[in-house]
């Protein structure tokens, strides 16, 4: 299953993180992310994932859109317990049981 990534962009908010990011990678093959603190790396996994909004671009497995994508996308402006600005915020799974 190939995966491939087209001018992705992402923001949290509205401070970009992701700028025009393209790769692709082969079916049986293993990639790995490197880079310093704050330079896109899990952003890149989650917008894969469908957990961040993509701006910009397209992710594709086998050519074709991941299913659920929208729905993922959804749920993940939902329930990431962050706010706008960046800062945390405890979600109901956070909380203490009652």
């Amino acid at each position: 299953m190939t995966l491939r990534l087209e001018g992705v962009e992402a923001a949290y908010g509205l401070g970009q993180v992701l700028f025009g990011i393209t790769l692709e990678v082969p079916a049986g093959r293993l990639v790995t992310l490197l880079g310093r603190n704050g330079m896109g790396k899990t952003t890149t996994v989650r917008a894969v994932m469908g957990l961040v909004p993509i701006q910009a671009g397209h992710v594709h497995f086998d050519g074709r859109a991941p299913p659920g994508a929208e729905t993922a996308r959804r749920r993940a402006r939902r329930s990431t317990g962050r706010r706008r600005d960046g800062d945390w915020t405890p979600s109901r799974r956070d909380s203490p049981a009652r």
